[in-house]
């Protein structure tokens, strides 16, 4: 593809634009002959220091912020780097499904886009989900096989992976697609190219500050979803029990958008009535259109009940029947790392992973489970290293609000001391807290400890298969560990 096609008129000579592009990328190490590379200077990294690095392995021209001169190759000058990337990398990969929903809100977007898919696919139509999950469209959730459409691991992949992954998605025959849009993603406009037809919120608590710096910030990048990038025309489902989205509502209504609110609330378009706990999980009852509904919820904890009736209500914005939308509700299936049992604890004790890495989130998930302990409720989290850090004394006090016993280990310390991260959590509590850094042994511990009618909820990594300390990543499962240690107590062991 010529250049002159990827970007916009630019401060380029025309026979600059003549040159002939084969990839794209902001990663100097993955550039190949005929590429062009992306210089973005970064929080952690500036890639005009990769510049050289970038055109011997094959750039035949530089996108960058500054040009410091000495450059090999045509370098062009862009004014707002990150969405002259995004254009760039949404021509090279120009196929789209033909529906495009973003989820977006603190917690639950994940849930919530898979939840999605799942519906959208009992219906038969052709559906994929692109998120922290990575990307997935078999009937059976999985993640994707073929290499080529695995993520970068953040919830919103960078440009060039999002693009690729969508247009091969695309390209193999989907036509339904479920995002999840973080709020680093919009704010850094990876989603700009898109054409995103319906938008969905969940709700918003303490997250990223460290990048937002305050909550009206974080709020206004989640915001900018739906008063920017969604056209007129499109729809939008937004939770208004949380004061958030009660905001983000008040400010749609002016729009020329279908726009649709769920919650509790009596003003609610789709108001939940009752989940009512039962065997199996719920009982849902709610109302929509004048008409009440009522199906059951195989799965565990109130809040992904809600978002289970939230995808209901965007499948229903995306075109699918009523029948079809809310009918798919007693068929969703649990997602891995989000309220996951783990069995087989020999005293019958229960044990559950969750990715709550939120002072809310893990509020909300012992919330949860605390009226079904009969025994002591024990929660094992810690919070990762180069990220906000003043969250971790409220995750400290969540804990201490709810749980009988606390772990407190590492989680993804990356650049940072464990120890002092630890320490943030902990605070001037020491007494109150079990402080075990290395996870698998916290684990082991926590799940030793354990007696009949007791509870224990293993926090923040959910679904990761990673733990990154220092620059080292190495595998890590909460549930493969877990599971390790109820097979070792089965057999009668101890530590």
């Amino acid at each position: 593809m010529k250049l002159c096609n990827l970007l916009p008129p630019m401060n380029y000579a025309p026979e600059i634009g003549d040159i002939t592009i084969t990839g794209i990328s902001a990663d100097s190490r993955k550039i190949q002959k005929g590429w062009l590379f992306v210089a973005i200077a970064g929080n952690e990294a500036d890639g005009h220091d990769y510049i050289n690095s970038a055109i011997a392995n094959g750039a035949v021209a530089i996108l960058g912020e500054r040009d410091e001169g000495g450059c090999d190759v045509p370098f062009i000058i862009s004014g707002d780097i990150r969405l002259d990337y995004a254009r760039a990398c949404g021509k090279f990969w120009p196929k789209r499904p033909s529906m495009q929903v973003a989820i977006t809100g603190t917690n639950g977007k994940t849930s919530v886009a898979e939840f999605l898919r799942q519906i959208w696919q009992k219906a038969t139509w052709s559906a994929a989900s692109v998120g922290t999950l990575g990307a997935r469209n078999q009937q059976t959730g999985h993640t994707l096989d073929n290499p080529q459409l695995s993520t970068s691991g953040l919830t919103t992949p960078g440009a060039e992976d999002l693009f690729r992954v969508i247009d091969e998605l695309a390209t193999s025959g989907t036509k339904y697609l479920a995002l999840e849009a973080s709020s680093h993603g919009i704010e850094q406009d990876r989603l700009a190219p898109l054409s995103i037809h319906v938008a969905g919120f969940t709700n918003l608590s303490r997250d990223h500050l460290d990048y937002h710096k305050d909550m009206e910030c974080y709020f206004a990048a989640k915001a900018k979803l739906f008063v920017e990038l969604l056209p007129d025309g499109g729809g939008a489902a937004i939770n208004i029990d949380d004061e958030y989205g009660q905001k983000l509502y008040e400010m749609m209504v002016a729009r020329d958008v279908v726009l649709k609110s769920i919650g509790r609330a009596p003003t609610a378009d789709l108001q939940i009535i009752a989940l009512n706990p039962t065997d199996y999980g719920f009982d849902a009852q709610f109302t929509y259109g004048g008409e009440s509904y009522r199906y059951p919820i195989a799965l565990m904890g109130r809040f992904q009940a809600e978002n289970a009736i939230l995808a209901a209500l965007l499948a229903r914005l995306s075109g699918l029947s009523l029948h079809d939308s809310f009918g798919a509700l007693p068929a969703l299936q649990p997602i891995a790392g989000r309220m996951q049992p783990v069995h087989g604890h020999p005293e019958k004790a229960r044990i559950l992973v969750d990715y709550a890495h939120t002072p809310d989130a893990l509020s909300n998930v012992l919330g949860l489970v605390r009226d079904e302990t009969k025994g002591k409720l024990a929660v094992l989290f810690g919070c990762g290293g180069d990220r906000d850090k003043g969250k971790r004394k409220l995750m400290g006090e969540a804990a201490l609000a709810l749980a009988d016993v606390i772990y407190i280990t590492d989680d993804n310390p990356r650049s940072e001391d464990p120890a002092a991260i630890r320490q943030d959590i902990i605070g001037d509590k020491a007494t109150s807290f079990i402080e075990i850094g290395n996870r698998k042994d916290a684990i082991q511990a926590a799940i030793e400890g354990l007696g009949a009618g007791d509870f224990l909820v293993i926090a923040g990594k959910g679904h990761e298969t990673t733990q990154t300390i220092g620059h080292e990543t190495l595998p890590f499962d909460d549930g493969a560990v877990a599971r390790s240690v109820l097979s070792f107590l089965g057999q009668g062991g101890a530590s």
